[in-house]
């Protein structure tokens, strides 16, 4: 498997263990969503930070093992971020109407925009971003066995007849 492959892995690992704790430690540098402190459990943090993360995790560490389920790994890291810009919003039909508790953070428009981006939209969008680019480079690493090797190609990038 490529060096390519292994370092979005990384990435994603990165990035999805970010997820997965920014709720749980953003509260410690003011960094906050909602009233709930740092460290404590709750329904929310589970469902649209904990889980997504670790699937992204999961994800980018089957990528970085490579072989022939790297691409089960971005599939798994892109539908955690997938669920990380998509899980808010269809939350409500699980935790009732008024989202369960969840409000928006921050005390102007800038704290909510970075708080929302950091929290939910920008990482999940990013975990989708790398996770679709590693699809595609194992796609044509996978691929580029199946293409004809230097020596059977003629300078004009023609194919050669086979000879006998």
């Amino acid at each position: 498997m490529s060096a390519k492959i292994r370092v979005l892995g990384i990435a994603l690992v990165l990035v999805g263990a970010f997820g997965a704790l920014v709720p749980f430690v953003g509260p410690l540098f003011g960094y906050t969503m909602g009233s709930t402190g740092a460290w404590v459990i709750t329904e929310s943090r589970v469902t649209l930070h904990l889980i997504p993360g670790l699937v992204a995790i999961l994800g980018g560490s089957i990528m970085v093992g490579g072989g022939s389920r790297a691409r089960l790994g971005a599939v798994l890291a892109l539908l955690g971020g997938i669920w990380f810009t998509v899980g808010p919003e269809i939350r409500p039909a699980w935790a009732g109407s008024d989202g369960g508790g969840m409000m928006m953070m921050g005390g102007n428009v800038w704290s909510t925009i970075a708080s929302s981006l950091g929290y939910h939209d920008g990482t999940g969008v990013v975990i989708i971003v790398l996770a679709a680019y590693g699809l595609g480079a194992i796609s044509a690493h996978s691929s580029s066995g199946v293409t004809s090797s230097r020596s059977d190609v003629g300078r004009s990038g023609e194919r050669e007849p086979a000879r006998t």
